[in-house]
């Protein structure tokens, strides 16, 4: 039973969800217990930037220098200034963190399942009550290598997806995203050797690791610049009117 509402506690943590949060404290959930992989409630809650459930967590004990399976303490995943000072770390210490936006972003009005959010029991059995599925090993991000076709630069960066979120309008924003080009600009996805990704299935056949280049398109004579909106020069018998 007292698993369960650990997991619970870290589920609430991920979620934002205070209300659980402060239920399940005063249930005296032990509040460093941990997963194997993704560390305390105050790991997520300070990955969140949650402030408030990082308060009620140090309030209630929480160690902020336990570490999770990378050796990491909750300021090591915290890339908010507010959260920071709650755990006496400043952020000129760290230097410059970026946070995907699936991690700083929760799920809209994500809740956990503890029952009737209103007359609740003092000391309702939370045990019974089924958990939503938060990331049990690192296999729950997909690594992949990209680089741009062409490029003066050989090197690839690696970039992570959420296995949930792989489908090939996603992996081709986040590609778009971390090379620095517009979507329109993109002519093909390619899995190296010489594979072409054409939709949600190719895309959910990717493995670990695995080598993608994003080739460009190729503007002809006439055609509108890289940037992706026409060119005033098209319109140059027209009337424009400021």
């Amino acid at each position: 039973m007292a698993s369960i509402l650990e997991e619970k506690l870290r589920e609430a943590a991920c979620l934002g969800d205070a209300e659980a949060v402060q239920t399940l404290l005063s249930q005296n959930v032990n509040v460093n217990s941990q997963n194997p992989v993704n560390g305390t409630a105050l790991h997520w809650a300070c990955k969140r930037g949650n402030e408030e459930i990082t308060k009620s967590l140090i309030d209630h004990g929480a160690n902020k220098l336990m570490k999770n399976f990378k050796g990491e303490i909750p300021s090591d995943l915290c890339a908010y200034p507010g959260t920071l000072e709650q755990l006496g770390v400043q952020q000129d210490e760290l230097g410059i963190k970026f946070i995907p936006n699936y991690i700083k972003s929760p799920p809209l009005n994500g809740q956990v399942d503890i029952g009737p959010r209103h007359l609740r029991p003092k000391h309702t059995d939370l045990s019974s009550m089924p958990t939503t599925c938060l990331p049990t090993s690192q296999s729950d991000d997909l690594v992949l290598k990209v680089k741009l076709h062409g490029s003066s630069d050989p090197d690839f960066i690696e970039v992570d997806i959420p296995k949930w979120k792989l489908t090939y309008n996603n992996l081709l924003k986040i590609c778009c995203e971390e090379l620095e080009v517009m979507e329109c600009q993109v002519e093909r996805i390619r899995k190296l050797p010489n594979t072409r990704l054409r939709k949600d299935s190719d895309v959910k056949r990717l493995r670990e690791f695995d080598a993608l280049e994003l080739v460009l398109k190729v503007p002809a004579s006439g055609d509108a610049p890289s940037n992706c909106y026409q060119s005033i020069s098209t319109c140059k018998d027209q009337t424009i009117l400021y």
